[in-house]
């Protein structure tokens, strides 16, 4: 009797294969993707993607195609994904454009410029402060407003929301600060407003351009701001994606966090050599995501916020987890495996999980007699 499958495959299926796909195929695909009863997955999933991270090396390499640009891999990325750092070593945006752009170099090439984030203190070539007037005399640099095609008008509009008074006096921004009493705030004052971006999307340092096999172009970008990008008319927002996971659960939902976390742990193993069987990492994806947020697999994550003092114990600081059961009043239940070999007890997976009393002939026989038939 053939097991049955979800009619979401079935569609799923058929949408990729066509409707005359021979549906025994996905039967056979189906039942090769269940597991036993019991099975350790977990710790099956930890052993496979463990065993292959040890392998992988600490240095970054260049992402094919891209000789410009240095991108974190290896152990180091895996760490910033299974750590699920709030700010990662190399944030990349990867832009596509709606078909009636990406085939247009000159319209991709516009839109990458608009794209980088130009600061003040990009066209500042000096500054000058002065606290008997209380002013910061910043020098603007021609070329450098000409390159970027700023005005002051520019400038100003840029710099409105900061309340202080400035004016232009020909190539010099002058900007006074009445409350300053001290050089040491008139400088304070200055590092904030070079600091300011002035045209572009903030976080965007640079983007490149680059060109499928079909002629289609795309921008691929060093930082990331993607609920400012997917704002752009000619963004195509379905596959237009960044490698911050903290941002993506932000902008787009926990489901592509978990689709990131899946897919970048793989092309990470993939770009060494090394190949893991997708459903482990599936799983710990599940984990990191299953209450609706990113959470790391360390002491601040899901292993230090397990509700069983044992299974914390057993990962890391032993001592500090026994001595706070020692202090507080906490029930565990021995759900989980790292508890259960801690206490020596019975772990439940595997045959652990059922409890087996059978008759033979009408007798019972059980593991109290030894496996003898009761008389």
């Amino acid at each position: 009797m053939k097991v049955e499958i979800p009619q979401k495959y079935i569609d799923t299926f058929r949408e990729k294969y066509g409707e005359k796909a021979d549906i025994n195929e996905l039967y056979k695909i189906y039942e090769k993707s269940l597991i036993t009863k019991g099975e350790a997955v977990g710790v099956i999933a930890a052993q496979s993607i463990g065993e292959a991270s040890t392998q992988l090396t600490l240095r970054t390499k260049h992402t094919a195609g891209l000789t410009v640009i240095n991108t974190t891999s290896g152990l180091p990325r895996l760490v910033e994904i299974f750590d699920a750092k709030k700010e990662i070593s190399t944030p990349i945006t990867d832009i596509y454009l709606k078909e009636e752009y990406a085939k247009s170099k000159e319209a991709v090439t516009k839109f990458a410029n608009e794209l980088i984030d130009i600061k003040l203190s990009d066209i500042v070539s000096s500054y000058d402060i002065s606290l008997k007037k209380k002013e910061i005399q910043l020098f603007l640099e021609k070329q450098a407003m000409h390159e970027y095609h700023l005005t002051q008008k520019d400038i100003s509009s840029a710099l409105s929301k900061y309340k202080a008074s400035m004016r232009f006096e020909e190539d010099k921004l002058v900007i006074t600060e009445k409350t300053a009493d001290s050089v040491k705030k008139l400088i304070k004052t200055r590092n904030k407003l070079m600091d300011i971006t002035i045209a572009g999307v903030e976080g965007i340092s640079r983007a490149i351009i680059n060109t499928d096999k079909d002629g289609t172009y795309w921008i691929r970008t060093i930082g990331s701001n993607l609920s400012t990008i997917l704002s752009f008319d000619l963004v195509d927002q379905r596959r237009t994606i960044c490698n911050d996971i903290i941002e993506v659960s932000k902008v787009l939902g926990i489901e592509a966090a978990r689709n990131l976390i899946a897919e970048e742990v793989y092309n990470t193993l993939q770009n060494v050599g090394l190949t893991v069987d997708m459903r482990h990492i599936i799983l710990i994806a599940d984990a990191m995501c299953i209450d609706g947020t990113v959470r790391g697999i360390g002491r601040y994550g899901l292993s230090g916020e397990t509700e069983s003092v044992f299974a914390r114990a057993s990962f890391e600081i032993p001592l500090k987890h026994l001595m706070e059961l020692i202090n507080q009043i906490e029930t565990d239940y021995f759900k989980y495996v790292a508890n259960n070999i801690m206490s020596n007890q019975i772990v439940p997976v595997g045959t652990g999980t059922v409890e087996l009393v059978s008759k033979i002939n009408g007798r019972e026989n059980s593991e109290e007699n030894g496996g003898k038939d009761k008389q």
